[in-house]
């Protein structure tokens, strides 16, 4: 079951990553502008890491990312789980047969909607669907028994999160760039050696802005989303 402890196998790849991948353009320019202070930065970082820091911003990163995620349903017609279960969507009406009859299974007290009632009140159809996907997440909890799903979950997680960090992280990572740009524009102006290490921080501050402007999109946390959808469901056949 998941935790919000660090040491938590989901709490460190779903929230602490991806905040700390946020956070990392801003170490690269202070590690390119002041190296020869490492040794005070682990040190700073330490008294962070004791202090609670990281849980927070792993805290910081599930709220974002929970807090954009009925924005990213809108964006694709609806949770996941639901799209893979409705009639009236599905490519594959033979799939989503097999999976009302699994949950009627389980769920005896649960009526499934037909197609028919579907296409007359979707939201309803929906409210069903949707409680069967919390029924399915608390079935599936234990990463021993479900380790696809647990896989899956972490997987859309650190997407999630990540993405909804996009104001945030797209900020620092321009910044971040911009002031290593600085500084490596200053060494070649006073005809100083071009460092690696600038010279790495840059590219790697640079690559973040490119991602965040053309790759970390709805879409490719839908992904990711999907995928655990299909594992979830998936866990149907072992309950």
């Amino acid at each position: 079951m998941k935790t919000n402890s660090l040491l938590d196998p989901y709490v460190r790849r779903a929230r602490l990553q991806p905040a700390l991948l946020v956070a990392l353009p801003v170490a690269l320019a202070v590690l390119a502008w002041f190296p020869t202070d490492a040794l005070v930065a682990g040190a700073l970082w330490s008294f962070i890491v004791w202090s609670g820091g990281t849980a927070l911003i792993a805290q910081v990163a599930r709220d974002r990312g929970k807090a954009k995620e009925p924005e990213l349903f809108a964006k694709w017609g609806g949770r996941p789980t639901a799209r893979l279960l409705r009639h009236n969507d599905s490519a594959n009406p033979v799939m989503v047969e097999h999976r009302h009859r699994k949950l009627a299974l389980v769920l005896p007290n649960v009526h499934m909607p037909s197609r028919d009632e579907e296409m007359a009140n979707p939201k309803a159809a929906d409210a069903v669907y949707d409680a069967c996907t919390v029924y399915l997440l608390e079935k599936t909890r234990s990463r021993d028994a479900f380790p696809l799903v647990f896989e899956a979950n972490c997987d859309y997680g650190f997407r999630r999160n990540f993405w909804g960090m996009k104001p945030l992280g797209l900020t620092l990572a321009f910044l971040a760039a911009a002031a290593i740009g600085l500084l490596l524009y200053r060494d070649v102006a006073t005809d100083d050696s071009i460092r690696p290490v600038p010279v790495a921080s840059a590219v790697v501050a640079a690559a973040l802005v490119v991602g965040w402007l053309g790759l970390f999109k709805p879409n490719w946390v839908k992904t990711t989303a999907d995928a655990f959808a299909e594992r979830l469901l998936a866990a149907l056949e072992n309950l």
